[in-house]
């Protein structure tokens, strides 16, 4: 056999006749070592009952015959020779095999007999041909006469019969191994640690992340060891990760047609997600380990009210100075808007509006005032004053105003109470079975039918026809889910004190004057409404153009400007009434005259000492007159 012919046989045994076996998780050998249990418990019974009774491990000698194929474990000259002899090994030494009591026992047993091949099988036979049948004739004809019953496609059965058993329990080991390689657990436990690995694994095996790869030289340990290659997920295989674990990164679709209804799941895309990313890789890699998520999520899932705040506000600061800047401030509401996007009702609408303009109001009453005093210096006399324009990265809101802001909304302080930690749920996630291959032509066709494209594919095919016949009905489900019914989102009320409601920040909200924003006044009061925007005007706080904002912020900001038209708006002003009141001495006399005209008609029926009192209330009021 030259050389190229002895590498393909190699090849051979390897890839296709021992399939798996030398994998790192030599599963191949695992598979057929529970098969070869199952196959002695049916055909070899008593030796199968007195080892579970002693508790005697077949694998302990038999494993080594399975990866060597018997090449350690007896001569050389035999091993070649022997193909399928595992059972007639242990049936030749049944008697001796029902007397030990160990795995030593066993595994002497097995070298004494290995090492005694070529001995004759019966030394005392009288007959000259049955001295000179050695042992290792009496085993093959042993596996021949009374195994042959065994047939590949009784293994190949088998094989399936307990492959899930098998892949199972390797992941049960790989699970405990990568618990117990923790650094640390946190505040979970190992059963909600094995929870995180689960959906970890779920994702890696939906989006495979790349090859695990050795560490660079310079991230060594103290004492000079390179870190151990770890498995790590890049931000795709994340994404999946945390749809399964949070409610707001997936969009749940509830589906119904009139045939069937369903639950259609989709990953969440979102800046929010990414910087959730890039916040747990603590080592800047640009991949998460398992270690990094348990750490991620211990800080999340287990805080209070304080604590939530503090997470989110961190979140956003990018630069880590403890302070946002308007840019990050209007990201911070975004991915408030992204995580309240399905809820019922305008109500969380309504709060991050809130949320937006009392950080702004607080945010520009709270900056420093030499700098307001520099740009008021620079104003010529007579001209009126420019706003005050900061710099996109300029510090803008702290930690502690952020905090205050928050609580005085009830709905965001609800949210960072229990809403933000419940929405990451630790959840079981069921074992998925592995296909497996049925036999005959029903099962082919099945097999061949059965496909998720095809699934897709019949649930289109059902919609349409839901379309067709107006049943067709599509529900977004929300993340929150703390309100069933319409909120309408309550007035906001100023945080600041009427001296400090001077905002340095003269510009106004930039959806006010876009075309498209809606009319803040009705028509009739057009006067009126040229005051109360230059009045609000002066009022909001700076926001950036709308260029910069996303449509979400848009609409929060056109709903800030709107509010319910007063009776007061059909007001007249202070001109108006003065000429009012100028008509209403002018009536007043023409009723004295009316009265002292019904007066004269009817003097006749008073009596004298009545018609004196009347004239004399006459002389007086006409001599009021005169001084007058």
């Amino acid at each position: 056999m030259s050389e190229e012919q002895a590498f393909w046989l190699l090849e051979v045994l390897c890839d296709r006749l021992l399939p798996g076996y030398y994998a790192p998780s030599m599963h191949g050998t695992l598979l057929d070592q529970r098969v070869f249990e199952a196959l002695v418990q049916r055909t070899l019974p008593l030796i199968h009952d007195h080892f579970q009774e002693v508790d005697v491990q077949l694998s302990v000698a038999s494993l080594p015959w399975f990866l060597s194929l018997f090449i350690n474990s007896m001569p050389m000259i035999f091993a070649f020779r022997i193909v399928d002899c595992f059972f007639s090994i242990l049936k030749i030494n049944g008697e001796e095999l029902l007397k030990i009591q160990d795995d030593g026992g066993f595994l002497n047993l097995m070298r004494d007999y290995f090492a005694s091949l070529g001995d004759p099988a019966h030394p005392n036979s009288t007959d000259p041909r049955t001295r000179a049948i050695t042992r290792f004739q009496e085993l093959l004809l042993v596996s021949f006469r009374e195994f042959s019953v065994i047939t590949d496609e009784m293994i190949v059965s088998e094989r399936k019969r307990f492959r899930n058993e098998v892949i199972h329990s390797l992941e049960s080991f790989s699970k405990r191994s990568a618990i117990r390689s923790l650094k640390t657990l946190g505040r979970f436990t190992k059963d909600q640690a094995g929870l995180i690995y689960d959906a970890l694994y779920m994702a890696m095996c939906i989006v495979p992340p790349s090859a695990p790869v050795n560490p660079p030289p310079v991230l060594l340990s103290i004492d000079g060891t390179a870190e151990k290659p770890e498995t790590r997920i890049e931000l795709r295989t994340f994404q999946y990760f945390l749809s399964e674990i949070a409610t707001w990164a997936r969009n749940e679709k509830i589906v119904s047609n009139g045939f069937q209804q369903r639950v259609d799941r989709e990953i969440a895309e979102h800046e929010f997600i990414d910087r959730l990313f890039f916040f747990w890789d603590a080592s800047c890699r640009g991949a998460l380990s398992f270690q990094d998520l348990v750490s991620g999520l211990d800080g999340i899932i287990f805080n209070d009210l304080m604590e939530n705040i503090e997470w989110f506000f961190n979140v956003h600061d990018k630069n880590k100075d403890g302070y946002l800047t308007k840019d990050e401030v209007l990201t911070l509401s975004e991915s408030l808007l992204f995580i309240f996007r399905y809820e019922v009702g305008d109500a969380y609408l309504g709060a991050v509006s809130r949320f937006m303009t009392n950080a702004f109001e607080y945010g520009d009453a709270l900056l420093p005032p030499a700098e307001h005093e520099e740009t008021k210096e620079e104003t010529k006399e007579g001209e009126p004053s420019t706003p005050y324009i900061m710099e996109s990265n300029q510090p803008y809101l702290n930690l502690a105003t952020f905090r205050m802001v928050v609580l005085a909304d009830e709905i965001l302080e609800s949210f960072f109470e229990t809403d933000l930690s419940n929405s990451f749920r630790l959840e079981v996630i069921p074992d998925a079975e592995v296909p497996t291959s049925s036999n005959g032509l029903l099962g082919d066709l099945w097999s061949t039918i059965a496909t998720d494209s095809n699934k897709k594919i019949f649930n289109m095919f059902t919609d349409e026809i839901g379309k067709t016949i107006g049943k067709h009905q599509v529900i977004q489900r929300p993340s929150i889910g703390r309100y069933t019914r319409l909120e309408e989102p309550k007035a906001r009320e100023s945080l600041l004190s009427p001296s400090m409601r001077k905002s340095p920040s003269k510009t106004n909200l930039a959806v006010s004057t876009s075309p498209s924003a809606p009319s803040l006044m009705p028509s009739s009061s057009s006067a009126l409404t040229v005051n109360v925007k230059e009045q609000m005007s002066k009022d909001l706080p700076s926001i950036p153009p709308s260029a910069s904002l996303s449509p979400m912020v848009q609409a929060v900001n056109a709903r800030l400007m709107e509010r319910t038209p007063f009776a007061i708006d059909d007001a007249k002003d202070d001109d108006d009434e003065s000429e009012g009141e100028l008509d209403g001495n002018d009536n007043d006399d023409c009723v004295m005259d009316e009265v002292d005209a019904f007066l004269e008609a009817h003097d006749s029926g008073l009596t004298d000492a009545d018609q004196e009192v009347v004239k004399g209330v006459l002389s007086s009021s006409s001599l009021v007159s005169t001084d007058e």
